[in-house]
């Protein structure tokens, strides 16, 4: 097959990088922003774990919540992100912010140790 003959799609070696770089600088900004919206995230579960010490040290895990979480997440997701790992990506989103919570509420308590 000649040059001429190949596919509209086929995209030669040195336009490769041309047509990389746009797509690579997107996902960039996209990671920018996730870890901005991570960081309010991890934000509000300080202030959520300030709300349930004011109320007498409530549990920092709630099972309910996150299972309407990872349903919340999963009915939003467009399926182009398969699910069991988006699903795992969440789980380990959750636990990630509930050592925050429990990191704060370390710090909170005389000495700063875990009572174990």
């Amino acid at each position: 097959m000649s040059s001429d003959e190949r596919p509209a799609t086929a995209i030669d070696a040195p336009d490769l990088g041309a047509a990389l770089g746009p797509l690579r600088e997107r996902i960039d900004a996209i990671d920018a922003e996730i870890v901005g919206l991570l960081n309010e995230r991890a934000r509000i579960a300080l202030e959520i774990g300030r709300v349930k010490d004011a109320q007498g040290e409530k549990p920092i895990r709630d099972p309910a919540r996150e299972a309407a979480v990872i349903e919340r997440v999963t009915s939003a997701s467009e399926g182009l992100f398969p699910t069991p790992e988006l699903v795992a990506l969440y789980r380990k989103l959750i636990a990630a912010t509930r050592k925050v919570q429990e990191e704060q509420r370390r710090a909170k308590r005389p000495g700063g140790d875990d009572p174990a």
